[in-house]
């Protein structure tokens, strides 16, 4: 969705060739409409439109259809607006002018990003919140990327809907801690502190913690407890205005 014809109609032209079936909207409310009617797997939509800007068509998707992948492709990228942009869901946030394999590229990632978390629904790891402003999520057993990604997912959803101030994710029960693994938790945190709430990983001892360093992740960044209960003296501290 942009209010540039231009850019509407070769955007539509290059996913068309890709096999996708598309449709255009000049605006926010004319792609609000248009999704009520259809069946729609992915939005694309610029930030900047007359009527209705991106960051409110965002949250009106978000709101009304949270299955949606959402894509930004803006020419008015800033810190600002791609972290406004990422509290609304949004899976990735594109540049124009964009190269062409790299809007492929990140649409059919999307889809499939989609596909996979319809499949995976039933594997979900619960994000409980223990506390009010505080979340934990709980790491079992051995992670593969779809699983972590799910993870991350359902951990960032949550923090967005419950206004999370602090977030736990405890490792202790996690089997094998590899470079996927730890690439999914530090992506995680880093996510999660954008969104405004503070994360600690519990369950990393001192033979985690090496392993975690020889695996090249940097620390000095990550706040870490060997307990839960740690960490969940830390969050209370945090929420509540502590040290």
């Amino acid at each position: 969705m942009d209010d540039e014809e231009n850019v509407r109609v070769t955007t539509a032209a290059i996913l068309e060739q890709e096999g996708y079936a598309v449709e255009t909207a000049s605006d926010g409310r004319e792609a609000l409409e248009k999704v009520a009617r259809g069946d729609f797997d992915l939005v694309l939509t610029d930030l900047r439109m007359e009527d209705m800007d991106g960051i409110t068509l965002l949250h009106e998707l978000q709101t009304r259809h949270p299955q949606l992948i959402t894509i930004v492709l803006t020419g008015y990228a800033s810190i600002e607006s791609s972290i406004d942009a990422l509290r609304q869901g949004v899976y990735d946030y594109l540049v124009k002018p964009c190269v062409v394999d790299d809007l492929k590229q990140t649409v059919r990632r999307a889809l499939e990003h989609g596909d996979q978390r319809l499949r995976i629904t039933e594997l979900s790891s619960p994000v409980v919140e223990i506390w009010d402003g505080v979340l934990l999520l709980p790491v079992v057993g051995r992670l593969d990327d779809a699983r972590a990604s799910q993870m991350s997912g359902a951990l960032l959803e949550a923090v967005r809907a419950k206004s999370a101030r602090a977030v736990i994710i405890d490792i202790t029960g996690c089997t094998v801690v590899d470079s996927h693994t730890a690439a999914h938790l530090i992506n995680t945190v880093r996510s999660a502190r954008l969104l405004g709430a503070a994360s600690i990983i519990t369950g990393v001892g001192s033979r985690v913690a090496s392993d975690l360093v020889k695996l090249g992740v940097e620390l000095e960044d990550i706040t870490t407890r060997r307990r839960l209960a740690d960490g969940l003296r830390l969050a209370l501290k945090l929420v509540n205005g502590g040290c």
